[in-house]
């Protein structure tokens, strides 16, 4: 039996100690010859399943690298897991690795199990057809194998999940199925199965669908059926308060589309037309630009935040408010946004909204600099002769305990 062989009915079928004899020769090559892939694919369906040894197996597969990068953290979280009177070996394993790895790598250890233990849970359900939560089950732990941030990745156990719920009209599924589609992950790249699964997901109501059936149809626009059918994709999304959505509206209204703008037509009412930064703070498209901006904002997206900021210090859509600009700039910079720590630097720097302070502007340049904006080195060099060396290893000093204390910025 080959890793192609290995579907998901087989896997389901098989008596776990059977599978995981067969992982163990695979691995080891006892008659069967090598094949590191086949077992670290049955090793994690089986530790799904609560198999002691098997977590063990993909702990030590983890440790060495076999049949994927080496990972460490991971390879705790499953000696951790593992460990029991089933499975004594993950003791000593537990034991070394406590004494290499930081406390912060404990905690994301122990967040990972915490996401194993969920995908447990959902195989329980995904294959009891008799669970009120079988289908969205199915989905759910597709989706999760097929990102693989915490559990093992399988994209190919994952899409059969993601076909079967598909298959029962799930949402989820199509969304993910569909999104799989369009990056060519796990499957072949299909824009047009990846469209219509959007299609169908974003006809159930599934924001996320909507979303990126509208950024795929914008990518793609010889494939836009209808006038205003990006728009409105991207409105019921933002309606539904997906934050990526109403960001995304915020750009179309001030003319900014990911195609070029070669591709699009002039009389196209989805397109808009191209803004300029000098239109006045009562344009109607610039004013609802600001809107969608805003609600995305409020919950906390820091390029929304910091496209507020934009809008009131240059008055597009509003009354120029250098002060309300600096705060939505804060509130940007203060996850990280390099973009955003440059123009407070900048206002600091010339006093606008704030009183001039050289010191706190040469401090939010280095910070923008540490976070790898380009356009900050220069200033933050020509600021820094306007100080005394004390105030700029003072400055220094604040800077650098800023960038330790960022929080992770994820994608929106």
């Amino acid at each position: 039996m080959k890793f192609s062989d290995l579907s998901l009915d087989t896997l389901l079928k098989q008596e776990p100690g059977v599978l995981y004899e067969q992982a163990l020769r695979w691995r080891h090559g006892d008659g069967l010859g090598t094949d590191l892939h086949t077992a670290r694919r049955v090793f994690g369906f089986l530790a799904l399943c609560r198999h002691s040894g098997a977590r063990y197996q993909l702990g030590v597969m983890n440790l060495r690298g076999e049949a994927g990068a080496k990972d460490r953290v991971r390879a705790l979280m499953w000696f951790r897991l593992a460990q029991g009177r089933d499975e004594p070996r993950a003791a000593s394993q537990i034991t070394m690795l406590s004494e290499e790895l930081t406390g912060l790598d404990a905690r994301h250890a122990l967040k990972m199990m915490a996401e194993v233990k969920k995908a447990v849970n959902l195989l329980v359900a995904a294959r009891n057809p008799e669970d009120e939560g079988h289908v969205p089950a199915m989905a759910a732990l597709g989706a999760q194998q097929l990102a693989g941030v915490d559990v093992e990745q399988d994209a190919s156990m994952a899409l059969e999940w993601l076909q079967r719920a598909t298959h029962r009209n799930n949402s989820d599924a199509q969304y993910h199925l569909g999104m799989a589609y369009a990056s060519g992950h796990g499957v072949r790249k299909n824009i047009t199965e990846a469209l219509r699964l959007l299609q169908l997901s974003s006809e159930q109501g599934q924001r996320e669908a909507r979303y990126h059936w509208a950024k795929l149809l914008e990518q793609h626009p010889k494939l836009i059926q209808a006038k205003g059918q990006v728009r409105h994709l991207y409105e019921s999304a933002a309606m539904q308060g997906y934050a990526p959505a109403q960001l995304r509206l915020g750009y179309l209204l001030r003319g900014e589309w990911i195609a070029p703008p070669q591709n699009l037509r002039a009389d196209e009412t989805i397109t808009g037309h191209k803004k300029s930064v000098f239109k006045r703070h009562n344009d109607p498209d610039l004013i609802s630009a600001l809107r969608y901006f805003m609600m995305a904002a409020e919950q906390g997206n820091a390029d929304a935040q910091f496209e507020v900021g934009q809008m009131m210090a240059q008055g597009l859509g509003t009354a120029q408010l250098f002060e309300e600009a600096m705060r939505w700039y804060e509130l940007s910079a203060r996850q990280g946004h390099a973009k955003a720590q440059f123009n407070i630097a900048f206002l600091y720097a010339y006093g606008q909204g704030v009183d001039q302070d050289i010191l706190k502007a040469y401090e939010w340049y280095r910070i923008s600099h540490l976070c790898a904006y380009p356009l900050a080195k220069k200033p933050m060099e020509s600021t820094a002769k306007k100080l005394s060396l004390g105030e700029i290893e003072m400055a220094d000093w604040r800077a650098d305990s800023f960038i330790y204390n960022l929080p992770e910025r994820e994608d929106n």
